[in-house]
């Protein structure tokens, strides 16, 4: 082959590597939700199918296996509460193909309020209502907005409401429960509208009585970072892409 015959053929090949389709992931996930979820996986800008998992009973620790669209980029879950004694979210998602684990609390989470805008809350101006879980095309609907509007920041939590039971803080009691496999680490989480709690016994976002923005749209990633991975990733440009299926 000559030298411009092998010129024009480099770009074949490099598109032929660079084109090769994603593979699915195995998930193995652990959540319970105060009151309402669905489980969806995604893209950046909607859900690419049908919810994988749902719930709508605190006390019970939901355990789901799945297996991820090659177009997923992030696990979604929908969540809403029925305004009264607590409200919070506590997971540990883990996916089986790439021996990465995602836990409430840490810093691959984020979050957002659809209820606060008129873009994704139907109701408006009226708040979003209790015991109420959005459609699949209410989610599609926020997750393109939220995303195209730089709307996710992080969930917020509360010192000791973790799920071990040998911190000092003990939601084992009340309002919540010890869940066997979700690990110890993982927090219960909300999102934090500033409206405090109208609970005395639990502090903001976990109290009851207030309507934290929701209904709320929690995310990950599917290429969860290990710990210090984000060091990593800022030392070599090259680490930041997405990783290579074979």
């Amino acid at each position: 082959m000559n030298r411009r015959a092998l010129r024009l053929a480099l770009p074949v090949l490099a598109g032929a590597v660079l084109t090769t389709p994603a593979m699915a992931d195995n998930w193995e996930m652990y959540i319970t939700v105060d009151n309402y979820f669905d489980v969806y996986f995604g893209t950046g800008i909607s859900t690419t199918g049908a919810a994988v998992g749902s719930g709508n009973s605190w006390p019970t620790e939901y355990f789901f296996t799945a297996v991820s669209s090659p177009l997923t980029s992030y696990v979604y879950i929908v969540t809403s509460s029925d305004l009264a004694v607590a409200q919070g979210l506590i997971a540990d998602f883990r996916n089986v193909t790439t021996n990465q684990n995602a836990l409430s609390g840490d810093g691959n989470w984020a979050v957002f309020p659809a209820g606060a805008y008129a873009a994704t809350n139907p109701f408006w101006p009226a708040p979003w209502p209790a015991n109420t879980i959005a459609t699949q095309a209410m989610v599609d609907n926020a997750i393109n907005y939220a995303t195209n509007n730089g709307l996710w920041v992080t969930p917020t939590g509360a010192p000791g409401y973790d799920n071990d039971p040998t911190t000092p803080t003990a939601p084992f009691a009340y309002p919540w429960a010890y869940y066997p496999n979700i690990d110890p680490s993982a927090q219960w989480v909300w999102y934090d509208s500033g409206n405090g709690s109208l609970n005395p016994g639990i502090p903001a976002p976990l109290g009851g009585g207030v309507n934290h923005d929701e209904f709320l749209i929690f995310r990950i990633p599917v290429d969860v970072p290990a710990p210090g991975a984000c060091v990593l990733l800022g030392l070599g440009g090259l680490a930041a892409g997405r990783r290579k299926r074979d």
